[in-house]
C-alpha cells in the first residue's frame, strides 16, 4: 500500500502564533504518525481480488494561520470501483 502525505500552510502567520514553526512541524509529524498507522491496520495486506493491487492512499493536511485550524482529506485510488467500496467499507469499521 501506498500513503503520501501532503502538509502545507496557508495564511498570514500571527504575529503571536499558537504554534511556532517547530511545532507546528510537530503537529505534522504526529499527525502523519498517527494517521499512517491507522491506515496500515486497518489495511494490513488488503489488495484486489481481481486485480491483485493495492490501494493508493493520498492525505492532504492544510494548517491555516489565520483561524488556527487544520483541515485533512483523504484521496483514495484504487484500480476498480468494487475495490474502492471494500477499502472504503474497511476505513469505516471502529477498532
Amino acid at each position: 500500500m501506498e500513503i503520501t502525505f501532503d502538509f502545507e500552510t496557508e495564511g498570514v502567520v500571527q504575529e503571536d502564533p499558537f504554534l511556532d514553526s517547530y511545532e507546528l512541524a510537530l503537529l505534522f509529524e504526529q499527525t502523519r504518525q498517527e494517521i499512517e498507522s491507522g491506515l496500515r491496520r486497518k489495511l494490513h495486506q488488503v489488495i484486489c481480488a481481481e486485480h491483485g493491487q493495492p490501494p493508493r492512499i493520498t492525505i492532504s493536511g492544510r494548517y491555516n494561520h489565520d483561524s488556527e485550524q487544520m483541515d485533512i482529506q483523504y484521496h483514495i485510488d484504487t484500480c476498480c470501483q468494487m475495490f474502492l467500496v471494500r477499502v472504503v467499507k474497511m476505513l469505516n469499521v471502529q477498532g
